[in-house]
């Protein structure tokens, strides 16, 4: 059991959202699922344009959000995790999440069964020992978005996952496999929150100040794409597109 959480703010909330205290918000309510590592990634604008950074330590949230000023306080996207360790120490940094692979960063709530296989079958080798790198390789390995839907179909195992890639920052994908909860709110002005769990969403909400006109389940199989709030893409795993990609 980890904790995952994040957001995607839409145009008229970029200066209205204080994405820092939301982020330290989430982080301190996803806590409760995993004490054993906390990280994130977000996107930023530096003098080399839009990238993304991330930071992550063997520490629980409450000690990790003072960290958090580094954090631009009106930043777009972000992905938050808590760790419950399982396979692979936290003390070794890189089976804590955020994981880099390639051009993908992201986070997993669940347990992966076959992760040995799907990175056998990626070809890349390892970094860490943590089942959830499968994911990620196999994620930044796909050559498109149909042949990821296609590929996510083959984690044996439970999985929410979410994850940023470093050449489209703005862009946040998620995805909600089998079994591990995932819960998404949209504020009345368009963007997008989430967490794992309902009350822990609703929560961090309060604490942050962001006012959710809606919250709902994410259906088991379903993949999301957002940019800045804004919905781009919704398709099942292993099947078809349900939304026009514009």
């Amino acid at each position: 059991m980890c904790g995952i959480a994040g957001f995607s703010i839409c145009d008229k909330d970029h200066r209205v959202i204080d994405s820092r205290k939301l982020a330290t918000a989430l982080a301190l309510q996803i806590q409760a699922r995993g004490e054993d590592a906390t990280g994130i990634a977000w996107s930023e604008t530096d003098e080399h344009g839009i990238g993304v950074w991330y930071m992550k330590d063997a520490v629980p949230a409450e000690e990790f959000v003072r960290s958090l000023d580094q954090i631009p306080k009106h930043t777009r996207t972000a992905i938050i995790h808590t760790r419950y360790a399982t396979k692979g120490s936290p003390e070794n940094n890189d089976n804590n999440h955020p994981i880099l692979v390639g051009e993908t960063i992201g986070i997993h709530n669940g347990q992966v069964r076959n992760d040995d296989q799907l990175i056998q079958m990626v070809g890349t080798g390892r970094t860490a020992q943590v089942d959830s790198e499968a994911i990620f390789r196999l994620i930044d390995a796909a050559p498109s978005t149909d042949d990821l839907l296609k590929d996510l179909s083959l984690i044996n195992g439970t999985a929410a996952i979410a994850w940023l890639n470093t050449q489209e920052p703005t862009t946040l994908h998620l995805c909600r496999i089998c079994g591990s909860p995932l819960f998404v709110g949209t504020t009345p002005n368009g963007s997008m929150v989430f967490a794992s769990l309902e009350h822990m969403l609703r929560a961090a909400a309060v604490r942050s100040g962001v006012r959710l006109s809606e919250i709902r389940s994410v259906p088991e199989g379903v993949y999301l794409k957002y940019v800045n709030g804004i919905v781009m893409d919704v398709a099942r795993i292993g099947g078809k597109h349900l939304l026009e990609r514009v």
